[in-house]
């Protein structure tokens, strides 16, 4: 089925997630001169319009990357402030490029944050299958970087299936790398299909960064779960010293979500969350990700709970 597209959902908390977690392991690889190649197996369109209908029509920017935003400001270097408060280092990063990006109205999505960081001896490799987001992602990467000063990476575009090209192109010959597995998960084969695609591709690739993006959803929660033990089962098989992390955003309660189709939503924007949070799973993770991560994980927890408290009126 390729019915997602990803304008409906961008900038939400569970991009905030994702793509703090991605730059985070970007800025990790260029501390080292050697290239290396960046995979991207469901890369969708690249660069999203707030404007856009399908974004106000979920209203998940404006209760995400935008809420956050209005909370936060530049101290006027690299870092931001929240009130009186320092956000956590970690993210200041990932704040940084996007607070560029939401002052044009845009959310820049994985392939832009990529090749943004990415450099000029560096590879980037996407794929995407939906006919629609293949073709704007071309147009997109077309275009120049809006911000990047210096030479971008050699980029190549695949309309092929993600889990196919990750498996048919590991190992890169730069030996160096990692990759970003972001599915929809519509399909309940999404869940084996991550499984079985981590596990064939850690046995010839044992050093590769494998980033596994995956929702918070009360009904799957099996699915998820299975998911995730039989990849770390798989992972410490193959290494029992491999270094992993699970980190998991829960901006709601887990019983607050309500599965509701987008033509159902109502335009009050006071629907049940689609998502109670998000989680990413990192193997081979880099030193210290996970303390650094869940710190900035404890901050967006703490930040996005009190605005719900707000917005339903439970917090004076």
């Amino acid at each position: 089925m390729l019915s997602y597209q990803h304008a409906y959902h961008a900038g939400n908390h569970a991009d905030i997630l994702k793509h703090f977690v991605l730059s985070y392991v970007i800025e990790y690889l260029n501390k080292k001169p050697a290239p290396y190649t960046f995979f991207d197996t469901h890369s969708g369109s690249g660069l999203y319009d707030l404007t856009d209908s399908r974004s106000l029509k979920t209203g998940e920017a404006e209760k995400g990357i935008l809420t956050l935003f209005d909370s936060v400001n530049s101290d006027g270097s690299d870092s931001f402030l929240h009130k009186d408060n320092s956000i956590p280092q970690y993210l200041n990063p990932y704040f940084k490029l996007v607070k560029q990006y939401i002052d044009k109205n845009f959310y820049p999505g994985s392939p832009e944050i990529e090749r943004q960081l990415l450099r000029k001896s560096d590879f980037l490799v996407l794929s995407e299958l939906h006919p629609q987001e293949i073709e704007n992602l071309r147009l997109n990467l077309q275009k120049k970087p809006l911000f990047k000063k210096q030479d971008s990476a050699t980029v190549q575009i695949h309309n092929r299936s993600g889990w196919e090209m990750i498996q048919a192109l590991t190992p890169p010959k730069t030996k160096r790398g990692a990759v970003l597995i972001d599915p929809s998960y519509e399909e309940l084969s999404d869940y084996e299909n991550a499984h079985k695609t981590i596990s064939a591709v850690l046995k010839k690739w044992n050093n590769g960064i494998i980033m596994l993006w995956y929702p918070l959803l009360n009904y799957r929660s099996a699915q998820i779960e299975s998911m995730i033990d039989g990849i770390l089962s798989d992972a410490k098989s193959l290494n029992p010293n491999i270094e992993t992390c699970d980190i998991r955003l829960e901006v709601y309660e887990k019983d607050s979500h309500t599965e509701n189709l987008l033509e159902n939503l109502s335009q009050d924007k006071k629907n049940p969350p689609r998502l109670y949070g998000s989680g990413m799973l990192v193997l081979n993770a880099p030193w210290m990700l996970k303390e650094n991560a869940q710190e900035a994980v404890d901050f967006l927890t703490s930040f996005f709970r009190q605005k719900n408290r707000e917005s339903s009126g439970t917090d004076a």
